[in-house]
């Protein structure tokens, strides 16, 4: 009897165990999220590159009305988002993005960016 009891709370805290994709905003161990939606809707960029920078363009999350609503950085790596200056190779930070961070909803703080750069990479206009 008592080892029938163990089997079943074993099994019971078997069944329990959160699964790996109930990830904040269903974004992967060692990816960066970003979304053009709030509430971690509309996925639009997603990498585990830790040292790439990214034209935010690309992925729709940049320019009216495109823009980073929410995000995941479930790597190891800060991500730094940049805009130009008007100056070629002369690039400005305008937020960063820490290790292990979210947010459901950036208010739009993020608006300027036009480059996502992982891993303290410089910005460049990437292809990536």
């Amino acid at each position: 009897m008592v080892l029938a009891s163990m089997a079943l709370m074993a099994g019971g805290a078997l069944a329990t165990a959160s699964p790996a994709s109930a990830a904040t905003g269903g974004c992967a161990d060692g990816n960066l999220c970003l979304y053009a939606g709030t509430q971690f809707n509309v996925p639009r960029l997603t990498t585990g590159k830790t040292y790439e920078c990214f034209q935010l363009y690309s992925y729709q999350l940049a320019g009216n009305p495109y823009y980073i609503y929410s995000y995941v950085n479930n790597s190891s790596v800060k991500a730094t988002l940049w805009t130009s200056t008007g100056i070629p190779d002369k690039w400005r930070a305008v937020g960063t993005i820490s290790p292990g961070s979210f947010s459901s909803n950036t208010q739009k703080n993020f608006n300027e960016a036009v480059l996502v750069c992982t891993g303290g990479r410089d910005p460049y206009w990437s292809q990536a």
